[in-house]
């Protein structure tokens, strides 16, 4: 196989090669095995079913509402949702899934990120009506399906009774 780089990219590529004492072969292979999946996981497929599997689980969670979602064209995965801020919950439902989905532990990280987005403020209203929040797979190919049994498996359980979460009124 023969790459034809832009320019830019190739000394950018081989000052991180010689900054890590390899090659400029051996740097790109290792950034690629790095972001490629194997080959058993690259199913377009198992990503739609997922990511179905995925949004049902979060939507049983209280104060959530997914808004939308979606497995772009390159097999990375988004979920939109709004977390109702004026339950007294929310804000140990943004605790729980921050915790899972960004930093379980350092050894044990999940693919995902989770965090808040919106339009621009001076064009909008507050965050009642403006703030919602996304979950989007780090890499392609990351089954959304996999990630909905991570939250089951660490979310309070029965994930919809809310008698399970604590409230930052309980501590």
């Amino acid at each position: 196989m023969e790459l034809d780089l832009p320019a830019e990219l190739t000394q950018a590529l081989e000052r991180e090669a010689a900054d890590a004492g390899r090659t400029l072969h051996a740097h790109i292979v290792s950034k690629l095995e790095g972001i490629t999946p194997p080959l058993e996981m690259i199913d377009a497929k198992a990503l739609k079913r997922g990511l179905t599997k995925l949004t049902a689980f979060l939507n049983r969670i209280p104060t959530v509402k997914v808004m939308s979602s979606e497995v772009t064209k390159d097999a990375y995965w988004w979920v939109k949702l709004s977390i109702d801020l004026d339950h007294r919950l929310a804000w140990s439902v943004v605790q729980e899934l921050g915790y899972v989905l960004n930093y379980l532990s350092v050894s044990e990280r999940l693919p995902t990120v989770f965090m808040p987005v919106s339009p621009p403020v001076y064009l909008n209203g507050g965050p009642r009506e403006f703030l919602a929040w996304v979950i989007e797979s780090k890499f392609n190919y990351i089954d959304p399906a996999d990630i909905a049994e991570a939250l089951e498996g660490r979310l309070p359980q029965p994930v919809d009774d809310q008698s399970q979460w604590r409230s930052d009124q309980d501590v």
